[in-house]
């Protein structure tokens, strides 16, 4: 791996990717591309969350197109009254492109050379809603990802891997604190934190769990070295996620569509009661 991020490969050869090579691409799902396709050269492709077409069946790439398509038709109604109010979208999609470009890459180490970035899907969910969030973070990620890589059989499996775990997330913890007493506490808390935390885990199983049915890397190294890494990736995008949650609740709550000033802000109730 030299210092520039671009992977040298022998010619004419396909070598089992190392633990190494796994934690950190599986730590990274951009990175995997680079450690199962050998060339003669040195190939210039950018790592990001990018699959391979190898790793799937054209069925389950049709399958996954189909999925998707319905999901965005079930969301395309409630998407576009949330997109009619552009102040939202506008900061939630700027608060993705932020995250998605602000990449990590370790000089040493066992990740050194691979880059890696959060997600940003749970606060965006909570400023436009699911359906919004998933049309707007998918909207913004075919472009991205067809610029760093990815091939079109592949983007939608691509797509649902990296928004349905943490949408689900946010779904699941939406539910429960709608549920519990009427505080802001718990609002910021359960959705803004510890709900972010969860879905780049789960992201992160459900990642794994596809490498590792792929038969792409060894479940011992996936397992053990790649799928706790993404534990240590959930607590930066939890601080951050929480941190404006918060913001947007003290100061510009018309930016959250999910937050209810009614429900929060209009009854006898306190921070910490």
């Amino acid at each position: 791996m030299n210092h520039t991020g671009f992977a040298r490969f022998e010619p004419c050869r396909r070598q089992r990717p190392s633990e190494t090579q796994a934690f950190a691409a599986a730590a990274c799902p951009d990175a995997f591309i680079r450690t199962i396709i050998g060339f003669s050269t040195v190939l210039p492709i950018p790592r990001r969350m990018t699959f391979h077409p190898d790793w799937f069946s054209s069925a389950a790439c049709i399958t996954a197109l189909i999925a998707l398509a319905v999901l965005l038709c079930a969301a395309a109604k409630p998407a576009l009254a949330v997109f009619r109010r552009p102040a939202a979208p506008a900061a939630a999609a700027l608060w993705m492109a932020l995250l998605w470009s602000l990449t990590i890459t370790p000089d040493h180490g066992q990740l050194a050379g691979f880059s890696h970035h959060l997600l940003g899907v749970n606060l965006t969910a909570l400023m436009v809603g699911i359906p919004a969030a998933f049309w707007l973070a998918s909207l913004l990620l075919v472009p991205y990802l067809l610029l760093h890589g990815a091939t079109p059989a592949v983007l939608a499996p691509n797509i649902l891997a990296l928004l349905l775990p943490a949408l689900l997330m946010n779904f699941l913890f939406r539910k429960a604190v709608s549920k519990l007493p009427a505080n802001l506490f718990i609002f910021i808390f359960l959705n803004g934190f510890i709900c972010s935390a969860a879905g780049v885990v789960l992201t992160g199983f459900v990642t794994v769990g596809l490498l590792d049915g792929a038969g792409a890397f060894p479940s011992e190294a996936l397992w053990q070295r790649a799928f706790p890494a993404f534990f240590l990736l959930g607590w930066g995008e939890a601080f951050l996620s929480g941190l404006f949650t918060a913001t947007f609740v003290a100061l510009k709550p018309h930016l959250l569509h999910t937050f209810d000033d009614a429900f929060y802000l209009k009854r006898r109730n306190s921070i910490w009661k």
